[in-house]
């Protein structure tokens, strides 16, 4: 009986820590987005690959999130050097599209990054490199308010996991 009744309370709250954790995914995708924007930088700075080159070229592994956004863009920068008629935001959905795990962030999480990559490759470096920035400081201020929002749900459903389980265990023994 006081086993049962350890192993509900212990899976109650290891739920609740599970759940709160999966509350982190958007803020860990913009994250990933914003090192990508990091690296996208430095490339056009130092070493000015043409777009195809530098999408394959990007290795970011860190995270989960890095490793799924760097197969994104290989998998973009493949199929748009072999494009006679690039669009490289189109070719970005529709990869993304295939990735359930992209599909935690909002509407306005993709755009701030989808954005940038409409119009990478179509001006000169310089418009280039502040749009990057410009993109940047959006999912810089994304990432703040969903950390805020965050942090305060993971903390309630944690105490929620915790409560239950113990409310389980009680009923239990």
């Amino acid at each position: 009986m006081w086993d049962t009744a350890v192993t509900a309370m212990v899976a109650f709250s290891a739920l609740g820590f599970f759940i709160a954790d999966g509350e982190m995914r958007r803020v860990r995708w913009i994250q990933a987005m914003r090192r990508c924007l990091l690296r996208m930088n430095s490339m056009i700075r130092y070493e000015q690959p043409t777009l195809g080159q530098m999408l394959t070229q990007i290795e970011l592994r860190a995270t989960p999130q890095e490793k799924a956004l760097t197969q994104m863009l290989h998998t973009c920068g493949k199929r748009l050097e072999n494009s006679a008629n690039p669009q490289l935001l189109k070719l970005f959905c529709g990869e993304s599209n295939r990735l359930a795990g992209y599909g935690v962030l909002s509407g306005a999480d993709k755009n701030a990054f989808e954005n940038i990559l409409a119009e990478l490759g179509r001006t000169g470096l310089d418009e280039q490199l502040r749009l990057i920035d410009e993109a940047d400081e959006r999912l810089r201020q994304r990432e703040e308010i969903l950390r805020q929002e965050t942090s305060k749900r993971a903390q309630m459903i944690r105490t929620l996991g915790i409560t239950g389980g113990a409310a389980v265990f009680l009923m239990l023994i």
